[in-house]
């Protein structure tokens, strides 16, 4: 079970914010985010694409505008190098698109997920060296591929690294360096050497930034450079980088361009998934992002950028069939995977364990994250899950953490046994002997240093409402914070002893639950999804005589669309 606390900020840290001219709810949701300096406040609530920094805050920026601006004038080739999530593709993209308003000697390419992994391989270097590229600029990657961009710079080719990853570091007692590849430049806002104001841009929004340098340099359309914002706003999004600073100048800017789109490709995966309402935060998280993000997985991410690029109006709905179709496979895979590791779980006793290391060799490799992460949700635990690999007694997977695990840090001490490694505080990608893994479990887990309040998932509310006062205004007041994501969560409150008048299992798989509740006399529809264990809770405590009872609710008020009727709608976070 989750613990629940409600945030109890002091009145005059809340009321600090009045001066502000904002209504009481968006004092209490800014104050409880601690979001209260004047200059933060403005940023959030009167966003505008003229409070985004300056691009040549960015250590080495000059130098690769400068390198670009050389590369066009001399006529040579310049080629992308992009990575097959999600983030890639818009950052790809970003630079294709970019660029091409300039220029067209531009090629692109990336690496198949499974047979090359991660970053650029050496057979991408070789490939660039044979076809005589001039400038190779990487994007959402590079920034630990030494080898390979010292080859491509032995034979003579221009690099310019632009990413967002972790750095690698050395430290010497109270001093830390930092280890960067031997390119022409290194844009990356996590540099130690860095004074951009702010680090936690994703890798398209990283190349956003290249854009702008290169177009105010060349006094270049602005509305054509935030027109990139559309792919922007879909990695920020999708790469779940922090909500806040300029990546909501880049969600609310390119959100509001993607809903008058007249990029065909898009369109065209909206139809197909049968998406007809605005384009918001979740159709870039759940709808475009994960079909998008299916060809890196399932074939390679080369074809969403081909379905991006396409000019021929059937062959661009051809293709966005073909991209939604390999996505509901990926939806089925995910499924399968995650049932058949539930089961090793429970039959071995694993959800016990500070760490669940799972290894099911008939899970698609590139699920392995996906997966991960429901299960970290469903026994929140720090969760790695690895599959069988193209190379015989090597597996290779992804992880997942809980905030109080820094899973790159822990993993890192076993690093030496590991084929490959990577990652962040919250996730990462490895490879091992498939018989080191039993030892491996046994070293993160004799390692651990996870206490039972760590392990235990906390639920900060807003404040406790009592459903019967809550009105459709209330829920539609609450769209004026969006977009809400990661370091600027969705709002969500509470209320005590309200009454199940109604509750069902529906959806295909019958996961999703949806009650009526009831409390003074008003009665609201609720939603909760993934909600087989509260169901089967539920049963537990009160047999088949569900309805009639009372239970405590956390809850975020939502608004409900559904044929042309819109209607206040609760969604569940959590229940007892």
């Amino acid at each position: 079970m989750s613990n629940w606390f409600i945030y109890n900020k002091k009145e005059n840290y809340i009321n600090n914010l009045k001066n502000e001219n904002i209504t009481k709810l968006q004092a209490l949701v800014l104050g409880n985010r601690d979001i209260v300096k004047p200059s933060t406040v403005d940023m959030f609530l009167r966003p505008s694409l003229s409070k985004l920094h300056d691009p040549f805050l960015l250590e080495d920026m000059d130098k690769a505008v400068d390198l670009i601006m050389e590369t066009m004038k001399n006529g040579g080739e310049i080629r992308i190098f992009g990575d097959y999530d999600q983030d890639g593709i818009a950052s790809v993209m970003t630079l294709l698109d970019g660029l091409l308003y300039y220029y067209d000697f531009i090629s692109y390419d990336i690496p198949q997920r499974v047979k090359e992994g991660y970053g650029i391989s050496v057979s991408m270097a070789k490939k660039a060296i044979d076809d005589n590229v001039s400038l190779i600029i990487t994007c959402d990657n590079g920034i630990t591929g030494f080898e390979q961009v010292k080859m491509l710079k032995d034979a003579g080719i221009n690099v310019i690294v632009t990413d967002h990853h972790e750095i690698e570091t050395n430290t010497n007692g109270e001093w830390q360096s930092q280890i960067l590849p031997e390119a022409d430049a290194v844009i990356n806002p996590k540099r130690l050497d860095s004074s951009y104001p702010f680090d936690d841009l994703c890798g398209a929004g990283v190349c956003f930034k290249l854009m702008t340098a290169l177009f105010n340099k060349l006094d270049g359309d602005l509305d054509y450079l935030f027109g990139l914002l559309e792919y922007v706003a879909m990695g920020t999004v999708c790469d779940m980088v922090s909500l806040t600073d300029e990546n909501r100048i880049f969600v609310i800017e390119g959100l509001k361009r993607l809903n008058y789109t007249d990029k065909l490709a898009i369109k065209a995966i909206l139809e197909e998934s049968s998406w007809d309402k605005e384009i918001d935060v979740y159709t870039l998280g759940f709808i475009l992002g994960p079909t998008m993000n299916a060809t890196g997985r399932l074939s390679t991410a080369k074809d969403a950028i081909k379905l991006l690029m396409e000019e021929d109006i059937d062959e661009i709905y051809s293709l966005a069939k073909d991209l939604v179709e390999l996505n509901n496979e990926r939806k089925t895979l995910t499924e399968e995977g995650l049932d058949k590791c539930i089961k090793i779980i429970e039959e071995n006793n694993y959800y016990k364990d500070d760490v669940i290391v799972v290894y099911e060799n008939s899970i698609n490799e590139s699920i392995c994250g996906i997966v991960a992460g429901r299960i970290k949700e469903k026994y929140y635990r720090p969760t790695i899950i690895l599959s069988s690999s193209n190379t015989e007694g090597l597996a290779k997977g992804s992880g997942r953490s809980i905030d109080s695990y820094n899973i790159y840090e822990e993993v890192s001490k076993y690093k030496d046994k590991l084929d490959s490694f990577g990652g962040h505080p919250m996730a990462c990608g490895l490879s091992i002997k498939t018989n080191l893994i039993d030892d491996f479990r046994k070293f993160l887990n004799e390692n651990s240093k996870l206490n039972q309040k760590q392990k235990e998932k906390v639920i900060n509310i807003d404040k406790a409402i009592d459903i019967s006062k809550l009105s459709l205004e209330f829920a539609q007041s609450l769209k004026s914070l969006e977009p809400f994501g990661k370091d600027f969560e969705k709002p969500i409150f509470a209320d005590k002893k309200v009454v199940i008048a109604r509750c069902d299992m529906i959806g295909k798989d019958k996961k999703t639950m949806r009650l009526s509740l009831q409390k003074n006399g008003t009665y609201i529809n609720a939603i909760k999804f993934h909600a087989v264990d509260e169901y089967e809770y539920l049963k537990e405590k009160y047999g088949d005589n569900i309805v009639g009872n009372k239970i405590d609710i956390v809850y975020y008020p939502d608004v409900n669309e559904f044929r042309g009727n819109i209607n206040l709608q609760l969604k569940l976070i959590d229940i007892r």
